[in-house]
């Protein structure tokens, strides 16, 4: 069973994403980084991410995240505080330990493509 089929499902990424997107645009550190952003086109991009990584047959559509990232004034810990923002919402929405644990690593796995515009396995 994939992570996907373990926690529900399409709908339910499509909830924790939403979910996700609207707290990291609402927040009082890295909100401002999300101002004029298409939050839509965001939550897609996001929801495509986390299906590739949870088992999912879709796949990421948007440009390389290096591409996307490189000129925003992302620090480390504007990305942790992501990191950190995400991790509450996988938990009040009932995502179990252990799949919470593989999702933040897969998205931890993009810091260094995030802060420094570097290389990702991710391409356009």
């Amino acid at each position: 069973m994939t992570d996907l089929e373990h926690i529900g499902g399409e709908a339910t990424v499509e909830r924790v994403i939403t979910a996700f997107i609207d707290r990291v645009f609402d927040d009082m550190i890295i909100g401002f980084m999300f101002i004029g952003k298409d939050k839509q086109r965001i939550i897609r991009h996001e929801i495509e991410h986390a299906l590739q990584h949870l088992g999912g047959k879709t796949s990421y559509t948007g440009r390389s995240i290096p591409a996307v990232h490189r000129p925003l004034p992302i620090s480390h810990g504007h990305f942790r505080r992501r990191i950190a923002l995400l991790k509450v919402v996988l938990q009040e929405n009932g995502i179990p330990p252990q799949v919470i644990e593989r999702w933040v690593q897969a998205n931890q796995r993009l810091e260094s493509a995030v802060v420094h515009g570097g290389d990702c396995l991710l391409q356009d």
